[in-house]
């Protein structure tokens, strides 16, 4: 069976998420702030449920500044006993959560303190996924970085790095695919030495295609040893028209999913839907294709 979910926040309901600029950072607006998020990641939680969705991304900004120096980590504390009664809630509906830091998480950065912000972020994470009590089918997903004109040089150091982290890190986290440097090839080829699952974003293989001959079934089926009894996941979104190549769509082209769903119809697969529009999206995919999960 095929599931489709969404990203982070939800349009139908009141705020779904706040945040403010680090020039306003203080200890008591962090803890209100996150405060508000953790109602709202409840409440979208819920309206999943009720709505029959189990596949959602919760947004890194859970917590303002969750990784930043400034923040001495009281939050673990003070909202331990909330994330562990939502990552109850998660495992008794049967729901799969991931993370997805931002683009400033570069994990091969040849710059040492991008390189040390990047490990502080992912531990950021997993501190989340762990006060949730959730196991390592719920992943952190990030990109392969930069290429800083050496790709294949940096690709082995994004390989280092991650036999470098912990290893309660790296049983959650997961490789994905970009548009602009590492293909879904260079990413199956980083997945097969470390042992960490690969996520194929369809999208961004039609930007920056690799793995020639093979068509999007092929590839997902030679990513699937990768999640090694784990459910597989991949993304998918729509380019938006008249934006530079990359920019996701504000809305899925039902037609265009469709061509896809008739290709991995037969699998068992995650698909994560990176709209705009968040959930409409998923509620249109569903209304047309009601095998849909």
């Amino acid at each position: 069976m095929i599931r489709i979910g969404y990203a982070c926040i939800n349009t139908a309901l009141p705020s779904a998420g706040r945040t403010f600029r680090i020039a306003g950072y203080s200890p008591q607006r962090m803890l209100d702030t996150a405060r508000s998020n953790i109602a709202a990641l409840q409440r979208m939680l819920r309206w999943n449920r009720d709505h029959g969705i189990f596949l959602f991304r919760i947004t890194s900004g859970l917590i303002p500044f969750g990784s930043h120096p400034v923040n001495s980590g009281e939050w673990k504390q003070v909202f331990g006993n909330d994330l562990k009664k939502i990552g109850g809630f998660i495992r008794a509906n049967g729901m799969r959560v991931s993370m997805h830091p931002g683009q400033y998480s570069v994990l091969n950065s040849p710059n040492e303190t991008y390189y040390q912000n990047t490990v502080r972020d992912l531990q950021y994470h997993q501190a989340v996924m762990e006060l949730m009590e959730l196991d390592g089918s719920h992943t952190i997903v990030i990109h392969g970085g930069g290429a800083y004109r050496d790709k294949q040089r940096f690709a082995r150091v994004l390989v280092e790095r991650i036999s470098d982290l912990d290893s309660g890190l790296r049983r959650r986290l997961v490789l994905e695919n970009d548009e602009r440097v590492f293909t879904a090839g260079d990413i199956l080829a980083a997945c097969l030495q470390t042992g960490l699952p690969g996520v194929l974003d369809v999208f961004h293989h039609q930007v920056l295609p690799s793995l020639e001959g093979m068509d999007v079934r092929g590839i997902i089926t030679r990513f699937a040893p990768t999640w090694a009894g784990r459910r597989q996941k991949i993304h998918y979104s729509d380019q938006e028209p008249g934006r530079p190549a990359g920019s996701h769509s504000a809305h899925v082209d039902v037609e265009r999913f469709g061509r896809l769903y008739e290709m991995i119809s037969d699998f068992d697969l995650d698909v994560m839907i990176e709209a705009k529009d968040k959930q409409k999206s998923v509620l249109a995919l569903r209304e047309a294709f009601p095998a849909l999960g």
